[in-house]
């Protein structure tokens, strides 16, 4: 659906309402006096119109309607990124709307699930190049759907701003294509760099082998652990598997140090559940794809579970915490890393628009694909497309129910 702010001529109403009012009298006598005022209320709503199609518009911009779309999975078991996805980005495009827009033009924008489904992705990609009006996307989520879109998109020129995907080969697929998230390797060797600083030697690095992303991470992972002297298995398994049983009492028996885990919530849920049903006490690191109310739900009264990430809801910031208040107060939840990605996503896609305009998107796009951008938790300098950044871990909190930024992970005893 088509989103577009407006402003309604409330004070010419009002106006109109005093005007028609002002004229009806009962006694003769009064009857020049009425019509007196009658005609000073015509001539004020007429003058209150004026301001309110002033008012008008100045939120509809000046020019035409910038079209976009934002994509992400809003169905199927990735639905909650989505909703976090499509909430963050629009807290930004409907801000800008109500200021008038960006570069004096209002964005419209149309959503599309995804369902974090490569097909779909592909099915969507072949819609907006068949629309000549759209000029960007904000998203998609997931690797697997960025990947598949890509060479369509490229095709037509349409600039892809992928929010959430971390695998390495996104923005090498095409020129038109930014990514918000950090790689998977910023993530796979701060996680392994700080295992290692920790003392930790052994482990395993279970992940969704049907999320390219995720195929990635641990990959990459295995190659910074081993680089470092330490050794990891790696396993995949099939998203939406119910019992990892037989999987972690092979590494328990095997004495893991740490299990890390990249997959969605209800898999990784069930990983961290059944490892303490089966007594394995060692550290438990799961990625940001699975961090939800849900996730923290199912894993309620779990000790020692730990994220490696690039967010933290609670982190020490002015600024990342006046976002946090604003999108709790309008979605009554606090913003997981996927809302914040969007958001910053769209805030700076916003600022190039307002830059360059839409008629130029080669210049949008190579302002995007290699700049800076001043956010919450530091300076990201985009190259190519992506931008590294320093991780962030934080710890379930068994009280709180949740997940709390940590200055550091416990030391292997």
């Amino acid at each position: 659906m088509k989103k577009v702010g407006s402003l309604i001529l409330a004070m010419a109403m009002l106006l109109s309402l005093a005007a028609c009012g002002g004229g009806d009298s009962k006694k003769e006598t009064k009857a020049a006096n009425a019509e007196t005022k009658a005609a000073g209320a015509e001539t004020k709503a007429a003058e209150g119109e004026t301001k309110a199609e002033g008012a008008e518009t100045k939120a509809e911009g000046n020019g035409d309607p910038i079209h976009i779309a934002i994509i992400g999975p809003q169905t199927g078991n990735n639905a909650y990124a989505g909703e976090a996805l499509f909430n963050g980005a629009k807290m930004v495009l409907d801000a800008y709307n109500e200021a008038g827009g960006c570069n004096g033009r209002l964005i419209e924008y149309d959503e599309y699930d995804t369902k974090a489904d490569a097909n779909e992705g592909t099915i969507i990609a072949q819609k907006l190049v068949s629309d000549d009006s759209i000029v960007a996307t904000i998203g998609p989520w997931s690797s697997t759907v960025g990947l598949a879109m890509a060479p369509i998109i490229d095709k037509a020129g349409i600039l892809m701003y992928a929010t959430s995907p971390s695998h390495k080969d996104l923005t090498k697929a095409s020129e038109w294509v930014i990514r918000q998230s950090p790689l998977a390797s910023c993530l796979a060797y701060g996680c392994a760099d700080t295992l290692l600083e920790k003392g930790y030697t052994h482990g395993v690095y279970l992940y969704d082998n049907t999320n390219e992303g995720a195929v990635g991470g641990a990959s990459m992972f295995e190659e910074r652990f081993t680089a470092g002297g330490g050794t990891v298995t790696t396993e995949g398994y099939a998203a939406g598997t119910k019992d990892f049983t037989p999987i972690i009492t092979k590494y328990k028996n095997e004495g893991v140090e740490f299990i890390c885990m990249y997959g969605a919530t209800s898999d990784s849920a069930l990983i961290c559940t059944q490892a303490r049903d089966l007594d394995l006490d060692c550290l438990i690191q799961v990625n940001s794809m699975a961090l939800n109310d849900e996730f923290n739900e199912l894993i309620a009264g779990l000790e020692e579970i730990y994220c490696c990430d690039s967010y933290a809801a609670d982190y020490p910031s002015d600024e990342l915490q006046k976002f946090v208040s604003e999108y709790t107060d309008s979605f009554g939840k606090a913003p997981i890393v996927h809302a914040y990605l969007a958001y910053c996503a769209a805030e700076r896609f916003c600022e190039a628009l307002d830059k360059f305009g839409p008629d130029d998107m080669e210049a949008v796009r190579d302002y995007l694909r290699n700049g800076e951008q001043e956010t919450s938790l530091g300076t990201l300098t985009f190259v190519d497309g992506d931008a590294d950044r320093p991780t962030v871990w934080t710890k379930y909190d068994t009280e709180a129910g949740l997940f709390k930024a940590v200055t550091e992970i416990p030391a292997l005893q």
